[in-house]
């Protein structure tokens, strides 16, 4: 017998066992005091008070980048230059992922000229990055200029990036809004002259553009240069063809595109269903939606609040308001968690049948999900319980109406007044709510 067999089999005889080895992660390191209090503080401003007055020690990345941030959510914008002026002075590090996310803010919020100027000060900090030059190419391209980004692709060597697929990219998004597919189709041709390879992502806004401007032969011909390319086609390349080819009045094609997809190499997914179902949707083909969720199924794809939300809007456009009822509660117990969307497109067609009953139902678990509908449907629910006679229904949505600062319309209060008038039920503490709710608007 081998020693080290022996060795164990004395242990065993002595009843000792070794003990397994147990993987225990350490805990992550607890957040620095002064970063907790920055963060606790009430306003943005009173963020950078602190932070400017406290020891020099304290002037971090970890500590800036958070009063930056929440600078940048409150849309402060004007008190970033002077703020990062303060912190050059003050010799404090920052790294290029907090300028990436200041730009990000910057061109979500239609500043693409301040994008540039904190795009500027980063030398002053640190070395640039493909973060902050992704990030100012995005924010010039979001905001229609697509040209200032195209100048800014020779200067990317002098600050140190590499360009890549993500840079033509953005500029491809930007050509194909201003110029479209045939554009757009330049920036490709650069790409490859600089030996730049191109991914899934552009050729699928390629394809997308093309299929917008109804050229799918142009589409089709991308698809089979993307597979000569070594380019995969993913689920969302078929999507936007199949959503071409409907748009074209072409459902059988896109159907059979679909089923095609495996010969190809590419599995199904919930996105390819989704055309399938949207198009039907616009048919008022409610069953045939109602085939395509079950097929989903059957090939093991679970159906999202998206597809849920096609085949219930499809019921309420047709008056089948039970039916959309049922199919929101079948989507509950299958797992998928109804969103707001699924809540506002049941309760508006509910109101659009007339069946308030229901809809107040439907509002009453939207609003205990954390949800709540949109002016309109408050509106239209509240009227049509008005004018059904149900004083105390429409008196809880007009006391949930009033939390929320909305108002009634004129018609929706001649109902509601006429059926609290004519109730007798409706205590008098009820009587005098609605009438401060009618003076104050």
């Amino acid at each position: 017998m081998p020693a080290a067999a022996a060795a164990a089999a004395r242990l065993r005889r002595r009843g000792h066992r070794r003990k397994k080895f147990v993987y225990r992660p350490k805990p992550p390191p607890e957040p620095h005091p002064f970063l907790l209090h920055l963060k606790s503080l009430p306003s943005p401003v009173a963020a950078a008070a602190a932070l400017l007055s406290a020891p020099r020690r304290l002037h971090d990345h970890p500590f800036a980048a958070c009063v930056l941030y929440r600078l940048a959510r409150a849309r402060l914008f004007p008190l970033v230059p002077p703020f990062l002026a303060a912190l050059h002075s003050r010799g404090a590090p920052l790294r290029p992922t907090v300028f990436a996310a200041v730009i990000d803010h910057l061109g979500a919020a239609s500043r693409p000229d301040a994008a540039v100027g904190v795009f500027r000060t980063v030398p002053a900090f640190c070395s640039h990055s493909a973060a902050t030059f992704h990030s100012l190419l995005n924010a010039l391209v979001s905001n229609g200029r697509t040209d200032a980004a195209r100048d800014m692709l020779p200067l990317a060597p002098k600050l140190g990036v590499r360009l890549n697929a993500v840079s033509y990219n953005i500029i491809l998004k930007g050509a194909c809004l201003r110029d479209g597919f045939m554009g757009a189709r330049g920036v490709l041709d650069e790409m490859l002259s600089r030996g730049v390879r191109p991914t899934v992502v552009t050729f699928n806004t390629l394809v997308g553009s093309a299929c917008r401007e109804g050229e799918l032969g142009a589409a089709e011909r991308l698809i089979d240069e993307m597979a000569r390319r070594g380019v995969a086609p993913n689920a969302a390349t078929y999507a936007l063809l199949m959503r071409g080819l409907c748009d074209a009045d072409r459902h059988a094609d896109a159907e059979k595109l679909m089923f095609d997809m495996e010969y190809r190499g590419c599995q199904a997914d919930v996105v390819n269903y989704g055309v399938l179902m949207s198009s039907r949707a616009r048919r008022g083909d409610a069953d045939g939606v109602r085939e395509l969720l079950s097929a989903m199924r059957k090939r093991k794809l679970k159906p999202d609040d998206a597809s849920y939300n096609i085949l219930i809007r499809c019921l309420c456009d047709a008056g089948r308001a039970d039916e959309a009822h049922r199919a929101l509660l079948e989507m509950q117990l299958r797992g998928t968690v109804p969103g707001a969307a699924t809540y506002r497109v049941l309760v508006d067609g509910c109101c659009r049948a007339h069946d308030f009953d229901l809809g107040l139902r439907v509002f009453n678990a939207m609003m205990a999900s954390g949800h709540c509908p949109q002016a309109r449907t408050f509106r239209h629910l509240a009227r049509g319980l008005g004018e059904d006679g149900k004083a105390e229904e429409a008196f809880f949505v007009l006391e949930q109406m009033a939390r929320r600062e909305m108002s009634l319309d004129a018609d929706g209060w001649q109902a509601v007044v006429t059926c609290v008038r004519s109730s007798c039920s409706t205590q008098a503490s009820e009587i005098k709510l609605v009438n401060e709710l009618v003076l104050s608007n």
